[in-house]
């Protein structure tokens, strides 16, 4: 069965992380072996999560410091040669904390998850979307070519309409995430923004079952959420991907599996 491009692109982050089960890892893997499209997706995935380097200070301006030193007879040159060369630490120093002091953490990367996963264990998913980077989601869809801007004007107000139905059609149906339990956080590279990212793991118990669970998130929201190890059947897996739900009503067609092709609503 050959999976539709767009459900292999809402699964490529889950396949990029490994955490797709071996069944959805086998279809993805045999997708991308003829799909140049989805190849390309991949590659750019990997070349968005740019961590910065490091800049190494340059130490040559201070050897150049210590040499006029030597050079230097009178009191006042001293001082001048001392100032010049405490504006530029003072100026590195300040900059440093600034970066400091804005810095996601990971504690609040994990509050911020907590109260998204509490919201979905209390059925609450209009609050829960309220979590929602959905600017992330446009910056997507946009990258893909299937959409302009003014496509988009409602992407907030259908995306929590979808998340909601989706909550309640495939998760509420099941009887809803009983509860949820923190397992770990992982620093995640950076999003296209450049803001540092987070990908934080959890247990859920659903359908009196523990599935796994995860979140990515940066100080700007909540951009991706996997579960079940990416089994595509699985109810929570199909709630997760509500963005390509939303992205096939957006083009008036769904997915019809017994054809293994697209097929378009008659106007």
């Amino acid at each position: 069965m050959k999976l539709p491009c767009k459900v292999i692109e809402d699964l490529l982050p889950m396949y990029f992380d490994k955490v797709c089960s071996d069944e959805s890892t086998a279809l993805i893997e045999k997708h991308l072996q003829d799909c140049p499209h989805c190849s390309r997706i991949l590659s750019d995935l990997r070349t968005d999560i740019n961590i910065p380097k490091k800049e190494v200070d340059d130490t040559k301006p201070l050897i150049k410091i210590q040499k006029n030193y030597k050079k230097m007879r009178t009191r006042w040159l001293i001082i001048i040669a001392v100032i010049l060369t405490l504006i530029p630490i003072a100026f590195f120093v300040g900059n440093d904390y600034s970066k400091q002091v804005v810095e996601y953490s990971e504690e609040e990367a994990v509050a911020y998850t907590n109260t998204f996963m509490t919201a979905l264990t209390e059925g609450d998913y209009k609050k829960a979307f309220s979590c929602w980077d959905i600017e992330s989601k446009k910056h997507e869809w946009l990258r893909g070519g299937d959409f302009k801007e003014d496509d988009l004007l409602n992407l907030e107000a259908e995306g929590s309409k979808k998340f909601c139905e989706l909550g309640q059609s495939k998760v509420e149906a099941m009887g809803g995430i009983e509860s949820y339990e923190f397992v770990s956080i992982f620093d995640n590279g950076y999003d296209y923004r450049g803001n540092q990212a987070y990908r934080v793991h959890y247990i859920v118990k659903f359908d009196g079952k523990d599935e796994t669970f995860y979140v990515k998130v940066t100080e700007n929201g909540i951009y991706a959420i996997g579960a079940a190890d990416g089994y595509l059947k699985h109810p929570l897996v199909q709630f997760c991907i509500w963005g390509q739900w939303l992205y096939d009503d957006y083009l008036g067609r769904y997915y019809d599996y017994d054809l293994g092709q697209y097929v378009y609503y008659e106007n």
